[in-house]
């Protein structure tokens, strides 16, 4: 369990009805932000409806190519070599999203680098809710001097011990959404809930004049 090292006040004795039974805070490193770039680690706090954590999970994940920003991520092409590819740790990476709302920092970003991992896998992320953290700071009108992640854990007390780091940085959002979650039910604050949509950028067949590239992705 997470340590509450935050100044918020406790859960709310009456909580809202119409908020998720669950959650599940997650974060992925990247070889990049294009459409063809690719997931190399990923983790994955799950936490119930309240915001208390249940477990944690973290991989590293080969992606077949560059590694992209060693300097940002750490994540050499040395260290991914030996590491278990997308397809792999698909079923367990569904298992702790399914049935879960996604909460990520900049969450459209997150949600669809997953998205299209599962597409190249020729499968579906079982996610059918996102929560960006930004868009409930937001809401929750916090005075943040940003909305980078170190400006939201700095303002609930929580300390990033490895930034860029997919394990740590979920640590750090799950810590900060607590109280944030218990924020907005205590204010009765409508959370900010987006729809994630199947991917249809996805196909085995190229367009006229054009080839498809490596899982049929089409750029």
């Amino acid at each position: 369990m997470l340590d509450d090292l935050t100044t918020a006040a406790s859960s709310p004795t009456v909580w809202p009805a119409a908020y998720p039974q669950g959650y599940a805070v997650v974060d992925v490193e990247t070889t990049g932000l294009a459409r063809d770039d690719r997931i190399i680690s990923a983790a994955v706090y799950r936490l119930d409806a309240r915001g208390e954590v249940e477990d944690h999970w973290y991989t590293v994940v080969n992606p077949e190519r560059d590694p992209g920003p060693v300097w940002i991520h750490g994540l050499t092409s040395d260290v991914l070599e030996g590491a278990p590819l997308f397809q792999d740790i698909a079923a367990e990476f569904a298992a702790r999203l399914e049935g879960r709302v996604l909460v990520a920092h900049n969450a459209v970003f997150d949600w669809q680098m997953i998205a299209r991992e599962y597409a190249r896998a020729r499968s579906e992320a079982p996610v059918k809710q996102r929560l960006c953290t930004i868009a409930l700071s937001k809401e929750l009108k916090l005075p943040l001097p940003n909305h980078k992640l170190e400006s939201l854990a700095a303002h609930f007390g929580v300390v990033q011990r490895r930034a860029h780091h997919a394990l740590d940085d979920a640590r750090v959002l799950a810590e900060a959404f607590r109280p944030s979650l218990r924020a907005a039910a205590a204010g009765g604050v409508r959370l900010p809930l987006h729809e994630c949509l199947p991917l249809t950028e996805w196909t085995d067949r190229p367009r006229s004049g054009q080839q498809a590239g490596p899982g049929g992705y089409r750029p």
